[in-house]
């Protein structure tokens, strides 16, 4: 096999980074393609090659499954952000639970059906555009990177973020004249536009993430205040508007400083009973519909008047809306202005049972552990990395049960190897569709202190 052969496969399943997995030749040497469905026929062309697997390009669909269908996004191709449109939502869900159960093997009997949204179109309620501009006219574009590059694809719709998001980037790219960022170059000023909205009262928070310094932002700051003006009064679903300075050279979007422009400093998120305060630069998930669902997984099975603790806990969320059967709830984040905003949650739905630690996780578990604190329950949701052994060795040491909430499946399967040998059994593993049409998997395993 070389680069650019030319092959027919048939695609066998689906990879949990959502690529189409096949075998070829006698060795059956494997091969990933993107943009199929489990038992297509197709004729792909090599693209790239090692010694342990190939990728290969569609050429030409010789056979397509019985599941696939036109995507209903214009972009699907140019953008590539929403892999699984070329299948309806139900069989979507279909492959993702066939994912858990590859990836959770010896724990099949474990896995339950996977929990829908019950919005799977205008659920991304918050969203991040880079902004760049045409090299003559200086047309502002904004959008998403191209696959593997970063030439923006310029998002005029978007069928997963509200319509008052298009609404709100075609003002930007008709008015904004400011000048946008020049990776290249390392010039121009802005690099991202980025916007929350509550799905209570489709308030919006609106950041400019700009290419300078607090001295540079002086000289610019009436011009981008003027800009602020006019947006907000054209659209009254803004409630606040904020610049993030961030000139330095890295794949962070956020800079250290964010500065308010004009209106209030959060926005108010509902979910059930409980309300939340979302700042511009708290992390909050994207698909308010689906994590009441995730929430309620954790809060049922949580046993009344039970010891909890929050690790990696945010601005409160989990912890605030599993508080009504909890006897006291310890939460630990180690961004300042998230465990701000959770004591400002904590206060504002009148939780009094719990305390916040503002630092390194790691650091309170061993804390904790030589204290002798033991929690009936530990809700766990770190990034998408996972923990490592030592934190997860320290966690069991101060809990009953741990409910884990993974974003990644793959370093889940891992952590959950680590947990079963010091004595950690897993109880079920719920999957909850937070990032419809797309491959990513939201999981709640509860884990039980066995012998």
């Amino acid at each position: 096999m070389k680069i650019n052969d030319e092959i027919i496969v048939n695609i066998e399943k689906m990879t949990p980074q959502g690529e189409g997995l096949c075998r070829y030749g006698e060795n059956n040497f494997v091969i990933f393609v993107k943009n199929c469905l489990p038992n297509e026929k197709l004729k792909i062309k090599i693209t790239s090659l090692n010694k342990h697997f190939a990728r290969g390009q569609i050429i030409e669909i010789i056979q397509p499954a019985k599941e696939r269908i036109k995507p209903f996004c214009p972009l699907y191709n140019a953008c590539g952000s929403c892999q699984m449109q070329i299948c309806e939502y139900d069989y979507s869900i279909k492959l993702k639970e066939d994912i858990l159960k590859d990836i959770f093997k010896n724990e099949k009997n474990l896995i339950l059906p996977i929990i829908k949204s019950s919005k799977n179109k205008e659920y991304r309620h918050k969203i991040q555009f880079p902004a760049r501009e045409t090299k003559n006219s200086k047309r502002v574009l904004l959008g998403y990177f191209k696959e593997n590059s970063h030439d923006i694809t310029d998002i005029k719709f978007c069928p997963i973020q509200p319509d008052i998001i298009n609404k709100i980037s075609k003002f930007i790219r008709e008015n904004y004249k400011l000048g946008c960022y020049i990776e290249k170059k390392q010039q121009g000023l802005l690099k991202h536009v980025i916007a929350r909205i509550s799905s209570s009262d489709n308030s919006i928070l609106l950041i400019f993430v700009l290419n300078v310094d607090e001295k540079k932002y002086q000289k610019i700051k009436g011009d981008i205040t003027d800009f602020s003006n006019k947006i907000s009064n054209e659209f009254k679903e803004i409630k606040g508007i904020f610049v993030n300075l961030n000139n330095k050279n890295t794949n962070c979007i956020l800079g250290n400083k964010t500065i308010k422009i004009t209106g209030e400093d959060y926005i108010l998120q509902k979910l059930e009973n409980k309300t939340f305060k979302i700042g511009a630069t708290s992390f909050f998930q994207v698909n308010p519909f689906a994590i009441i669902e995730l929430f309620k997984i954790v809060k049922n099975n949580i046993k009344e008047n039970s010891t909890i603790l929050d690790a990696y806990g945010g601005v409160g969320a989990i912890g605030i809306f599993v508080s009504d059967k909890t006897k006291k709830i310890t939460l630990i984040e180690e961004s300042q202005n998230a465990t701000q905003m959770a004591k400002e949650n904590y206060k504002l739905n009148n939780i009094e049972n719990y305390e916040i630690f503002c630092g390194d996780a790691k650091k309170f578990f061993e804390d904790f552990k030589k204290d002798n604190k033991i929690f009936d329950y530990t809700i766990l949701d770190p990034p998408r990395s996972g923990c490592d052994e030592e934190g997860l060795k320290n966690i069991a040491d101060i809990s009953n049960n741990i409910i884990y909430v993974s974003c990644n499946p793959v370093t889940l399967r891992r952590d959950m190897e680590t947990l079963k040998k010091i004595g950690f059994l897993p109880d079920f593993i719920q999957g909850v569709d937070l990032f419809p049409y797309t491959y990513h998997i939201e999981t709640v395993v509860l884990f039980k202190k066995g012998k």
